[in-house]
């Protein structure tokens, strides 16, 4: 996502805290993608502010036990925390902190079982964080014909035990059916213990070996076959998803898990027809509100873009409104392939499928999307650009371009699990933004110890304000620039193969670049004062 232009007092506004009447000095917390309530009201009685002041108006109260959302918590001379309703999208208001109880939230740590192919994962629990791969849900494990046993005899003190393998295998070439199928689950157990670990090339070794041994029994093949789509999608390889989820249907026509595994690979492939199709297939088995979700927003997109233009090139898929015209399109199109190949280049990766980029007018692109108010453009798996009346790409578009496009490459290059600073801050250095203007008011925020922390900055920015938003920005591109000014994109190369296996972004950090949050922010803050802040 990239931000528009700001208010006029600039980053100092946000920086510094006391330049230009700003509210707030520090953002402790930000959560965007909370559905289940995490706080509950401690107080007998809560009031509920319209702004982040007690002489603001009260707008409603809340008793004790209410349950509620807490999206963030802003720091100025009190702490205010933003609160929603579990059953409500928009703002309550602000209240104070300290009339709330946190609580554990399961609910949105947890993934939940979505049902289709036997019993839940008897896989033994990984220590090392699962593979984020944003709605798109893991196929359950299958526990048919005595999976658990020969999970437990080919996984065995944290690893594959590669010669019980070879003796299913050498069992299996007699060509007797039930031998077979122990090979196959045998490959299955092998691939669900390397997905465990995020390992995903040999995760798709043991699940296309499991495949080949499966041939003669439905039961087993199914699964295999829907856990190596898994894996192909969340790479970002929709065609070969498509091809193993063709053969699961075949296998089995009704199954809820290939409807919603086709859906996403149709999605990524931007076909919304067929996506939409897959979908409404698999809620009418079983319902499911992730899905339903999925299937709005395609609905949404095709009923929008019915009357939309297309254009195609190797690496994109353009859809426009009339008020874009053919030669606007094509220069746009002109420009992403040279972008692509710059950061292709750059990054030594590419996306393997094409990339949907969608041109809207600005007040279509803000009922779409519902983005913030801040947001210039956006890409949530296609990049989506307001075009404001222009009929060539200007500077500003072009920039625009290239900061989305450096999304998709870093969203497939991480497996979605890049941070959210990490993103931001290499889409706008791509883009050709450098710290020069900002580079005071960082420093002196660190100084006085009122910036936010890396950490905090991991997750989505869609409900910080927009000066909350303004300095992440900032602080984002600095940390990067220092990263690269270091170590160059061999750095960052680093940092992005280790985002597979490590169990947090800062393990990741710690591995790659050996620092940790604190050293990196005080590295970041050395580098600006050395390269902008001359004595």
């Amino acid at each position: 996502m990239r931000a528009t232009h700001l208010p006029n007092c600039g980053y100092k506004l946000i920086l510094l805290g006391l330049i230009c009447f700003a509210p707030w000095s520090s953002l402790t917390n930000a959560q965007s993608a909370i559905t289940s309530p995490n706080a509950a009201v401690s107080a007998d009685t809560l009031a509920v502010y319209s702004e982040m002041s007690r002489s603001s108006a009260i707008t409603t109260s809340l008793k004790k036990a209410d349950e509620v959302i807490v999206d963030f918590e802003i720091k100025t001379t009190e702490k205010w925390c933003s609160v929603r309703l579990p059953s409500h999208r928009e703002k309550l208001g602000y209240v104070q902190c300290g009339g709330l109880a946190r609580k554990t939230n399961l609910a949105d740590s947890t993934p939940a079982n979505h049902g289709g192919m036997g019993n839940a994962d008897t896989s033994p629990p990984s220590s090392k964080r699962a593979v984020k791969d944003l709605a798109v849900a893991k196929p359950p494990v299958s526990a048919v014909n005595g999976y658990v046993a020969i999970y437990a005899t080919v996984v065995r003190e944290d690893a594959i035990d590669i010669g019980k393998l070879a003796d299913l295998e050498s069992a299996a070439r007699g060509g007797s059916p039930a031998a077979m199928s122990r090979a196959a689950l045998g490959h299955y157990a092998a691939g669900n213990f390397e997905l465990s670990r995020n390992s995903l090339d040999e995760a798709v070794e043991q699940y296309q070996a499991a495949v080949a041994f499966a041939d003669r029994d439905t039961g087993v093949l199914l699964p295999c076959l829907s856990s190596l789509a898994y894996v192909h999608l969340i790479r970002g390889e929709y065609g070969e998803a498509l091809g193993s989820l063709e053969r699961a249907r075949k296998v089995a026509p009704q199954s809820v898990v290939v409807a919603r595994l086709s859906g996403w690979a149709y999605y990524g492939l931007d076909r919304m027809t067929e996506a939409s199709t897959e979908w409404k297939r698999a809620q009418k088995i079983q319902p499911n509100s992730e899905i339903g979700a999925a299937l709005e927003k395609a609905e949404r997109d095709q009923e929008t873009e019915a009357e939309f233009r297309q254009a195609q090139t190797g690496h994109f898929s353009l859809h426009y409104q009339g008020n874009a015209t053919p030669q606007l399109s094509a220069e746009i199109l002109r420009t992403l392939e040279g972008d692509f190949s710059s950061l292709q280049s750059q990054l030594k990766f590419a996306p393997s499928e094409p990339i949907g980029v969608v041109l809207y007018t600005q007040e279509t692109f803000r009922d779409i999307t519902r983005a913030p108010g801040w947001a210039g453009a956006l890409n949530d798996g296609r990049i989506r650009v307001p075009i404001r009346g222009l009929n060539t790409v200007n500077d500003e578009l072009s920039r625009v371009l290239k900061h989305e496009l450096t999304h998709s490459f870093l969203r497939q290059r991480t497996l979605g699990r890049c941070p959210t600073w990490l993103q931001e801050g290499l889409a706008q250095w791509m883009e050709g933004r450098r710290s020069n203007m900002y580079a005071a008011a960082l420093v002196a925020t660190y100084n006085q110890g009122t910036y936010i922390h890396l950490r905090q900055l991991e997750g989505s920015w869609n409900r910080f304000p927009g000066r909350a938003a303004e300095f992440a920005y900032a602080w984002s591109l600095a940390t990067v620039e220092s990263i690269i000014a270091d170590s160059g994109m061999y750095g960052l190369e680093r940092f992005f193969a280790h985002f597979a296996n490590d169990a947090t972004v800062e393990a990741a950090l710690q591995e790659a670049l050996q620092v940790n949050y604190a050293d990196l922010e005080r590295r970041t803050v050395d580098y600006l004062g050395q390269t902008y802040l001359p004595n």
